[in-house]
């Protein structure tokens, strides 16, 4: 039972980190492509938003990462693994709230035009 347990969450893992790659792989193309148009277009108000969907998928994927490697200690759980576990979730949950407040700031500003 603990083999197939171990098993499950292994591909859990996996897929969570998959996961996370086609967001930031969608977010970039996304903006890349969005970058393009409004270059063109020769219109910098454009950028906010592209700013602003590229960033959230950033977001999203590292919440994806902070899942896997959540999941990862609770696989081979010993003391070593716990401190790199609390040291990456700190690190991405302040690189997601930075994320967030320039979401926000660039949200504020696209209002304002």
């Amino acid at each position: 039972m603990t083999e197939i347990v171990h098993a499950v969450i292994s591909y859990l893992i996996l897929l969570a980190e998959a996961s996370s790659a086609l967001v930031v792989t969608v977010g970039v193309v996304r903006a890349a492509a969005q970058f393009v148009q409004s270059y063109f277009r020769r219109d910098p108000a454009e950028m906010g938003p592209v700013r602003l969907r590229l960033g959230q998928s950033l977001v999203m994927a590292l919440e994806f990462q902070v899942g896997a490697d959540i999941m990862r200690t609770a696989l081979s759980f010993t003391w070593d693994d716990l401190l790199r576990l609390a040291a990456l979730v700190v690190l991405r949950t302040v690189l997601s709230l930075a994320l967030e407040h320039e979401l926000r700031l660039i949200a504020r500003r696209a209002e304002v035009r």
